[in-house]
């Protein structure tokens, strides 16, 4: 192989980011349904009651609410940060970097968040930039500054290498 292949940036398709997508979508709304959930229990074993038009049980709901929204938020930005890819990107095996190869900063998953926003803004139309693009890059991406990628499967030679060094 040489260097030109070894360099090569392999850009993430429409379908295997939709893919991903569609993986982080489940866990996210199965952790929402949690948090919202157990927030209930909660209320429900301080009080012995559910739900009711007092002032108690609706600012329990609004805290479980912004405890929600703080989890559909925060799970694709701290994600992006923490290791440039959500668990759906994990198992598609891609990544979000910088547009110069490297890691997101806070800056950048929170405006690729915005990004999002907006695209979702167009009922998802924008999210179909990334089927067109050369470089695969939705709307958010420009935004953000961002490209996902392929990342590289780990060579049999690769492994064989790591297990002598150590």
């Amino acid at each position: 192989m040489n260097n030109e292949e070894q360099t090569k940036t392999y850009y993430a398709g429409f379908w295997m980011r939709l893919g991903a997508y569609i993986v982080d979508f489940v866990i996210v709304v199965l952790a929402v349904y949690t948090t919202y959930l157990v927030s209930g229990l909660i209320y429900f074993a301080a009080t012995g009651q559910l739900g009711s038009d007092e002032p108690a049980p609706t600012a329990v709901a609004m805290v479980a609410l912004i405890l929600c929204l703080a989890v559909a938020i925060g799970y694709p930005i701290c994600f992006w940060r923490w290791r440039g890819q959500t668990p759906g990107k994990m198992v598609l095996r891609i990544r979000v970097v910088r547009s110069d190869g490297s890691s997101l900063t806070w800056g950048a998953a929170i405006a690729r968040f915005l990004g999002y926003i907006v695209a979702w803004i167009t009922c998802g139309v924008l999210f179909l930039w990334v089927a067109f693009d050369r470089h695969k890059r939705g709307v958010h991406d420009r935004i953000a500054d961002t490209c996902v990628v392929k990342t590289p499967r780990r060579s049999a030679a690769a492994s064989e290498v790591a297990y002598e060094k150590k």
